[in-house]
């Protein structure tokens, strides 16, 4: 029987320094290449890209910037891997400490004493950036989104270790379900209570933990809340990318055409991922732009994809037909 996997990401924006055009395009191909490589594990040889595509944007982005860290600590570069660090902490005042602390990525990293001065600073970050929220509050998202992430960042690793079908993988998703459901309970008693609480009183992160475990949700638990996040995302306490990738598992939940292209699959027969049904196709990066998102061919880059409408055009019949069929089996 054919078997799906939706892939699930964060989609963040680069943006690139006003140097032209070719200045921009020269930047995302060094930053595909680079994760290219880093796919294939030729760690050495993605960092050095990345160093190439910095000196091209002066405005890296977090996620890049971010990615660039994770990329040298796993060559062993820690002195790198600590430079973007330090730039991300210091610079772009990142504060998520849990999934500092939870990345694999950085394990190197972690007996060095630059760990702690690095920590501190993201401490004060967070508590600067949090000093009116509601203490409460923030803390209980914040042990729902560690439940979340800490299972959630290790399917990579454990698939790699056990296989996707394995026994051992059945059991990891079955504990990743089990934490859903009580994390589910949380957000609910939250949501059914008080509402969607403000940015004001939880900020973003708060504000996209909610979201996660929605997402996470069936489609019944999707249409329950649909209308907080619709007035979440009117009052800009939800980033709009989040709304997108959210609008476009529902729809599909509905056996409808994805709207922003969030949403993509593999399957066993297929060697990489595939883009799920997309509504009006040609239009598509003028509605992720809306969104705060990036080009369809930025983000399957991370998957060394090429953006081809026409093709992808004359595959949809098809690809519907399959999708129908696998809902339908399911």
């Amino acid at each position: 029987m054919m078997k799906r996997y939706l892939i699930l990401f964060f989609v963040m924006i680069i943006n690139f320094s006003a140097n032209g055009q070719s200045n921009q395009k020269s930047y995302s191909e060094l930053i595909r290449a680079g994760w290219k490589l880093c796919l294939e594990k030729k760690f050495k040889e993605s960092a050095k890209l990345y160093d190439q595509a910095f000196k091209i944007n002066t405005n890296v982005p977090l996620n890049d910037r971010y990615n660039a860290a994770c990329i040298n600590s796993l060559d062993n570069n820690l002195n790198a891997a600590y430079k973007h660090l330090f730039v991300a902490a210091n610079e772009l005042k990142w504060y998520d400490i849990n999934h500092l602390k939870n990345d694999t990525d950085l394990t190197n990293l972690r007996k060095d004493k630059r760990w702690n001065e690095l920590i501190s600073v993201m401490q004060k970050n967070k508590q600067e950036i949090e000093k009116h929220y509601d203490k409460e509050l923030v803390a209980v998202l914040d042990k729902i989104y560690f439940d979340d992430q800490s299972t959630r960042s290790q399917i990579r690793s454990k698939e790699e270790k056990y296989g996707r079908d394995s026994k051992e993988m059945r059991a990891f998703w079955g504990s990743i379900l089990k934490k859903d459901s009580i994390n589910l309970i949380k957000v609910s008693k939250i949501l059914d209570t008080q509402g969607w609480p403000s940015k004001e009183k939880i900020g973003t992160r708060g504000a996209s933990t909610i979201f996660l475990v929605i997402q996470h949700g069936n489609q019944d638990v999707k249409l329950k809340y649909l209308p907080m996040i619709n007035e979440a995302l009117k009052n800009n306490w939800l980033p709009k990318r989040q709304y997108a990738m959210f609008y476009d598992r529902l729809l599909l939940g509905q056996g409808k055409r994805q709207v922003y292209g969030t949403q993509l699959a593999m399957s066993k027969e297929r060697k990489k991922p595939y883009v799920l049904p997309l509504n009006d196709a040609r239009k598509v990066d003028k509605r992720r732009a809306e969104m705060g998102l990036n080009t369809m061919q930025e983000n399957l880059n991370r998957w060394d994809l090429t953006w081809d409408v026409e093709a992808y055009l004359k595959m949809l019949p098809k690809l519907e037909a399959t999708e129908r069929a696998l809902n339908k089996k399911n």
